[in-house]
């Protein structure tokens, strides 16, 4: 039998975040980038959300490595997860692997994985970077893109039925603030050789236009800065290491000095210094435990934030309840970050709030303060024309992003295209071309507190019911004597509308008088929590409009 290439989609599909997928080759499986999702708190009560963690451990002895195209949570944030089930290989850049290396000291992995490095490239052509020992038939290599975070690339895959391009996370900036070029060259000779198949980034697929480069938006934010008599607050993603490179050339242009407020960007900023990528100048850093001695015209702080996180920087001082920095009259805040669909309520309550404390608050809807790493249309149609894949499948992307993609493949000439979701495994192959192979259950896992497990070992619905419904715990004392049962009912509650208690008076002396007009002496106590279970919760539906979760604890009264 033929040997058969095939490829899966664990996650980042019909969807944004949570980016993997597995390539498959004679029984060898490479896992291509490894994310998270954040949750979003209106569907689910965990922390983070993680790819079928199942599927992987059991298939432990045939996952052959892991490769990740560059260092966003979306493509490195589950690495830790995963590489507790099977340990494996990790190829990646140097900077993406220091990012890596703090999530494994994080989990008790230190020493313990096989990090090797896998640069991206200046190239006039193609070159195979390296052929891992555990496939040799399969080689892997990076071309250098431009994307939101240092040392982002493509990843070309050289296989025995064909060459692989995954694009991964790109735009095209003329500009790049690090001056690492889009390596546009590549990509042509690439295209000259010949590509099987090309899967691509849908991100902007819906967006006309060319995304403008980064170089523009910190020229943007400059001008603003220059404008602006007092102090400026700027709230960006951290891991957008060529923002802040900007903003620090900024300060210095403009005679102020930079503070950093939030954990996240001292460990995106300490890990691009140690590695020499865009870092700052320490003499213009002020230490958060400093900034309220500072003239505030003198200022330009960085926070975290972007989303309306509660526990981040700007959110705390947005209800002035952050340490070192007090909002005040006179601030400028450009928030420059777009607005993730779905956090767009927690945003507007975080510029709300600064703009009750006196703050003016400049955001990407009212002005050029921010561009995405993400590539628009015209991007994604030059990729296509560059590398005239026979074949094209577009990943990365809410559904109906992807099917826009696709249509833009063929509108660039290529016929062979398939817009699949999260669990169907594809083959590709010049005889047979794309089709569907098997369709997998794939389901969802999460980081909730310290723990990692499925929606049932976390039991998150019974949060999210808790969360909804509110709680009740009874107390129910009886007295089994046949001749003279008694009952006594205590209730207390959480997170439900009891009208000072009234309703839990009313709702206890109801059961009382159910209780002590049924046979007691021949009920169970399970027959007694079973029925306080259904009892309180019609009491409460048909009075406040809620079923509460009722947990019951029954003992026998003494005399």
């Amino acid at each position: 039998m033929d040997k058969m290439l095939t490829l899966l989609p664990l996650g980042g599909l019909g969807e944004i975040g949570m980016n993997g997928l597995v390539l498959n080759w004679d029984g060898h499986l490479w896992l291509i980038d490894c994310g998270i999702m954040f949750a979003d708190p209106t569907r689910s009560s965990a922390d983070l959300i993680l790819p079928d963690l199942r599927f992987i451990r059991k298939r432990r002895d045939q996952f052959k490595g892991m490769i990740l195209t560059h260092g966003h949570e979306d493509h490195i944030g589950a690495v830790p997860f995963v590489l507790k089930e099977v340990r494996m290989p990790v190829y990646a850049s140097a900077f993406t692997h220091a990012l890596v290396s703090r999530k494994l000291v994080e989990h008790g992995l230190v020493g313990q994985i096989d990090q090797r490095i896998l640069d991206p490239k200046m190239s006039s052509g193609h070159e195979v970077g390296v052929r891992p020992p555990e496939s040799p038939d399969l080689g892997f290599s990076f071309i250098r893109v431009t994307h939101s975070i240092p040392d982002a690339a493509s990843l070309v895959i050289d296989t025995p039925v064909g060459t692989i391009l995954h694009t991964a996370d790109f735009k095209i900036d003329p500009e790049p603030m690090d001056g690492q070029s889009f390596d546009s060259n590549a990509f042509r000779k690439l295209g000259d050789d010949g590509v099987l198949l090309m899967l691509s980034d849908s991100t902007n697929a819906q967006v006309p236009g060319h995304t403008r480069s980064e170089r523009e938006v910190v020229e943007s934010l400059e001008k603003h800065v220059r404008e602006w008599p007092g102090r400026v607050l700027i709230t960006q993603f951290a891991s957008n290491i060529h923002r802040l490179r900007g903003v620090a050339e900024i300060a210095k242009n403009c005679g102020r000095k930079l503070c950093l407020l939030g954990r996240s960007l001292h460990t995106y900023s300490d890990t691009a210094r140690e590695h020499d990528v865009a870092s700052i100048d320490a003499s213009l850093l002020v230490r958060p435990d400093r900034l309220r001695d500072m003239d505030p015209e003198s200022m330009i702080v960085v926070l975290t934030g972007s989303q309306g996180e509660r526990r981040a920087a700007l959110s705390r001082a947005s209800v002035d309840n952050h340490p070192n920095l007090k909002i005040q009259d006179g601030d400028l805040v450009l928030w420059s970050a777009r607005f993730i669909p779905g956090n767009e309520r927690s945003v507007w309550q975080v510029i709300n709030n600064l703009s009750r404390l006196g703050a003016k608050v400049i955001h990407p809807l009212s002005a050029f303060v921010h561009t995405s790493g993400h590539a628009r249309q015209d991007e994604l149609k030059q990729m296509l024309e560059w590398v005239r894949p026979q074949h094209f499948v577009p990943v990365h992307g809410e559904y109906a992003f992807l099917l826009e993609h696709e249509e833009l493949a063929r509108a660039s000439g290529v016929e062979n295209t398939l817009v699949i979701q999260n669990g169907q495994e594809f083959s590709v192959s010049k005889e047979e071309g794309l089709r569907v192979v098997h369709e997998h259950a794939l389901e969802c896992f999460y980081y909730d507190g310290s723990i990692s497990g499925d929606e049932r070992q976390l039991a998150l619905k019974e949060k999210q019911k808790l969360y909804y419904n509110g709680f009740i715990a009874a107390h129910i004392q009886v007295s089994r004597q046949r001749n003279n049962p008694k009952a006594r009912v205590s209730l207390r509650s959480r997170g439900l509308f009891t009208d000072d208690e009234r309703l839990l008076d009313e709702a206890a002396e109801m059961f009382r008088n159910t209780l002590v007009s049924m046979p007691l002496h021949d009920s169970t106590d399970q027959e007694i929590e079973d029925l306080s279970h259904l009892l309180l919760r019609r009491f409460f539906k048909k009075g406040v409009g809620k079923k509460p979760v009722v947990v019951t604890f029954v003992s026998e009264m003494k005399f």
